[in-house]
């Protein structure tokens, strides 16, 4: 099994709204296709989840 490292940057998505949230991971789902390699298309998916993560709690405050 794989062992995640950890993100490679602080990232503050706060000053996103949930509208430019949601449109960022509809862009990451049309470009999962695209990809070649596993090891992007597994890194674009901790993106997704980050930003995933983030809409979640946005809409819970909301």
């Amino acid at each position: 099994m794989s062992q995640e490292s950890p993100w490679p940057f602080d990232v503050d998505l706060s000053a996103l709204d949930t509208g430019s949230i949601t449109n960022i991971i509809l862009d990451i789902e049309n470009h999962l296709p695209l990809l070649t390699s596993e090891n992007d298309m597994q890194e674009l998916l901790r993106v997704k989840k980050l930003f995933e993560e983030e809409l979640m709690e946005a809409r819970r405050l909301h």
